[in-house]
């Protein structure tokens, strides 16, 4: 019987089965403060070359998704919608266009949310209404 449940324990595992949707959640059911304080909308202020790659607008929700929106209708940006997760207090994974799972470092300070990619890219957001 023992052999029985650890082998449903594992399956479950390996399926999802029975996981939380939000697994950044902590293991009180509360959110991180850093997740928390992502959730919104955000406008891009960087106008930078390299920054053309990510959106003009973004929207972080508390289900662990996000949306962004290009600068024009039909353009193309990296984060277009996916799934985001804080991993550390200053670093985040998001789910890209190409289905790549990409961490940046973030910082947010007085309403402004920093990302640094691996090239160093600097994009910055304030928080919408």
């Amino acid at each position: 019987m023992a052999l029985r449940t650890h082998a449903l324990a594992m399956l479950s595992t390996l399926l999802g089965v029975g996981c939380s949707l939000t697994p950044r959640d902590a293991p009180d059911g509360t959110m991180p403060t850093q997740t928390s304080a992502l959730i919104g909308s955000w406008e891009k202020l960087t106008q930078s070359p390299c920054s053309q790659l990510y959106p003009q607008s973004l929207r972080f929700e508390e289900t662990g998704n996000y949306h962004g929106q290009p600068a024009q209708a039909g353009g193309f940006t990296l984060w277009d919608v996916g799934t985001f997760e804080v991993t550390e207090p200053t670093r985040v994974k998001l789910s890209t266009a190409n289905d790549a799972v990409v961490a940046y470092a973030f910082s947010l300070s007085q309403g402004v949310l920093t990302f640094t990619d691996a090239q160093g890219c600097v994009v910055s957001y304030r928080k919408g209404a």
